[in-house]
């Protein structure tokens, strides 16, 4: 019996000791179940209050009725009036520019027909790539048409005064399509890139093949490269087999096709950059498997992989937006949904490439201090 708690107790000395020659293995082992559930914190209050999808309005009717609807509106928990424009086709251009998600169209005599009891309509134009947002700017426009016709058969006994809500989605995105897919396809790529700065560095080393491949002629920037483009050929492929199974179930895919591999690869690289960077840090290929799973658990709902930035309370938009990742998603469902071109998604794309070319350098600098 005593030999067996010696032994039990050498042993786990032993284990506690190669713990300690790795610090970062140690206290992410320790602090991983307290980071998951901080991460699910962050995550419930980053959706603690939607009340920020920006909506534009156009009053075509100009009464004092149209004007109490836009009042009650703009009271509304649920959106924000980002703009007021003067004809319907403004509205619909700011919504297909993705300044906003939707847009409410009160046409004119809008309240003349309320005051002679007769039914009146409103138009809801929305983009439905961001559903969920969508879905929150049709229930504050019926939730506020209601009080005000409430307010009108309280005021004027106008029992029998009516609103109609036309809705006109105008995301171009058919019946039996997802509108999950882009943010799904997006999360499989960063998912992808950074098993793949795994395998490409940090296994490497621990295999001892890392240090005796920096020190052939080869430039280090040209290592780093290479891996890179080895990612991309994969990324591509992975890109290639998910577009078949979206076109195999039904996604009609509105734009162009290479766009969206130049959008893939873009994620692709600037995951891959990101990962070398972390990598440059870490010794341990476990660790990193780690890490991956704490960075990339928080991106499905904060990258906008299931919903859009817009749904999210202020400190989890701010960090949304601060995340390159979520202009590639962003990308993808323009591309995909609306059929945008190179001009429309040119300003997520550069995004995502300056901060790959702001992490590649520095994750290159960092891994040759520690070679």
């Amino acid at each position: 019996m005593n030999r067996l708690i010696r032994d039990t107790v050498v042993v786990a000395q032993k284990e506690l000791k190669q713990l300690s020659r790795d610090p970062l293995s140690l206290a992410l082992t320790v602090m991983f179940p307290i980071l998951l559930i901080s991460i699910f914190i962050v995550i419930s209050s980053a959706f603690g209050n939607p009340n920020i999808v920006p909506i534009v309005i156009a009053d075509l009717d100009g009464s004092g009725e149209s004007k109490i609807l836009i009042d009650k509106i703009a009271s509304t928990e649920l959106v924000r009036i980002a703009q007021l424009v003067q004809t319907e086709e403004k509205a619909l251009a700011v919504v297909e520019s993705g300044e906003v998600i939707g847009s409410l169209v009160i046409p004119a005599g809008f309240g003349n027909r309320l005051l002679n009891a007769q039914e009146a309509f409103v138009v809801v134009q929305t983009d439905n790539t961001k559903i969920m947002a969508s879905m929150n700017i049709i229930r504050a426009v019926t939730e506020q048409k209601q009080e005000l016709l409430d307010d009108l058969m309280e005021q004027y006994g106008l029992r029998t005064a009516s609103v109609e809500i036309v809705s006109r989605p105008i995301s171009g995105r058919p019946p039996t399509g997802d509108f999950i897919l882009p943010g799904q396809l997006g999360m499989i790529i960063i998912l992808g890139a950074f098993d793949d700065a795994v395998n490409a560095m940090t296994r490497e080393r621990e295999r001892g093949t890392f240090p005796r491949l920096a020190l052939t002629p080869m430039n280090i920037f040209s290592i780093y490269s290479g891996k890179m483009v080895s990612t991309l050929v994969i990324n591509a492929l992975r890109t290639t087999f998910m577009l078949i199974i979206f076109v195999g179930n039904g996604l009609v895919i509105q734009g162009n096709i290479a766009l969206i591999y130049v959008t893939t690869s873009l994620i692709a690289m600037f995951t891959l950059s990101f990962g070398l960077l972390i990598s440059s840090r870490v010794r341990s290929s476990a660790t990193l498997t780690i890490l991956e799973i704490a960075i990339t658990f928080p991106l499905f709902q904060l990258a906008g992989a299931f919903s859009a930035p817009e749904v999210l309370a202020p400190a989890g938009r701010a960090i949304s937006r601060s995340l390159p990742w979520t202009y590639g998603i962003e990308a993808l469902r323009r591309i995909m949904y609306l059929g945008l071109g190179l001009e429309g998604i040119a300003g997520n794309l550069a995004i995502l490439l300056i901060s790959t070319m702001i992490l590649l350098p520095i994750a290159t600098l960092l891994s040759k201090r520690t070679i």
